[in-house]
């Protein structure tokens, strides 16, 4: 029985600015770039450099100056569709997690109060030393919340993510758009009431 729902915050409760910065301005020149600008990202999820390390980094990739860099990346407006439907759809229903590959702690920056009210538990990996697809990072998630992995939903952009936590036992969504997500998610719930 699904008892918790977990998502991530960049490309899913925000927009996500890192696939679209690599995508304008690093794969156009080579994909050892990506892989590169990936590294980084993932070192300042596990904490292991600063945000300002990975702009640098990403500038010196890129030839954009820091400024452009730090004006191309900063962007990441709230998913109000998705925070309202987790409010007033999902909230009364489930446990709501909070999972993301994070180098430091922004959330105040990008969501309201309410919006964190949300959420029962937060994981950022710069914090717990672990990051996605780290199947170790899902597990303390469904811990936290109390729950086993195969009582959740985990929703993420990344397809190697979603991979990830499904060879845990959570179901998993790769996040698209908010309606072909919602219809997904009620899929699920829907299917899993009937068992």
């Amino acid at each position: 029985m699904i008892k918790a729902i977990i998502f991530d915050c960049f490309g899913v409760l925000v927009q996500g600015s890192l696939e679209q910065f690599i995508d304008s301005h690093l794969a156009e020149k080579n994909m050892e770039l990506v892989k590169r600008a990936h590294e980084l990202n993932d070192q300042c999820s596990l904490g292991l450099i600063s945000y300002e390390e990975q702009i640098a980094g990403f500038s010196e990739m890129s030839g954009l100056s820091i400024a452009q860099v730090h004006e191309l990346m900063d962007v990441n407006p709230r998913n109000k569709q998705l925070l309202d439907y987790i409010s007033s759809e999902l909230k009364p229903k489930y446990k709501i997690g909070f999972l993301s590959n994070a180098g430091e702690d922004w959330l105040d920056e990008l969501f309201l109060k309410e919006d964190l009210s949300l959420f029962d538990d937060t994981v950022l990996s710069y914090a717990v030393g672990l990051a996605k697809p780290d199947f170790r990072i899902f597990e303390l998630s469904a811990k936290r919340l109390n729950v086993k992995p195969e009582e959740c939903v985990f929703v993420d952009d990344i397809e190697r993510y979603c991979i990830s936590a499904q060879d845990l036992g959570m179901k998993a969504i790769v996040y698209r758009t908010f309606s072909q997500m919602r219809h997904e998610l009620e899929e699920i719930l829907s299917a899993d009431m009937n068992d």
